[in-house]
């Protein structure tokens, strides 16, 4: 998926344009999880998507928090929930 592949390129771009700290880490860290995410989402595999939701639940609180100051990673780990959600919904109604 191009969605989860931009999300973690972009929290992985975070550490070149803020100072270090504690939490921009951790959205690195979430965005190499993203990346590798994304790679397993081209086979659409059921795990996968359990996990880029549960990954993208986590953007969406963050969102919902704060949503005069979202970014455009808020934006794309919604897509990201959305498209995840809809793409397991429809793998379960086959099988």
């Amino acid at each position: 998926m191009v969605v989860a592949l931009a999300a973690g390129i972009i929290h992985v771009a975070g550490l070149w344009y803020a100072s270090l700290d504690e939490g921009l880490l951790l959205d690195a860290g979430r965005g190499m999880i993203l990346i590798l995410l994304s790679l397993g989402l081209m086979g659409t595999a059921r795990l996968s998507l359990v996990l880029s939701i549960l990954l993208a639940l986590t953007g969406l609180v963050t969102l919902i928090a704060n949503p005069v100051g979202a970014r455009l990673v808020n934006w794309l780990e919604l897509m990201l929930l959305i498209s995840a959600a809809s793409a397991l919904t429809l793998q379960l109604t086959r099988s």
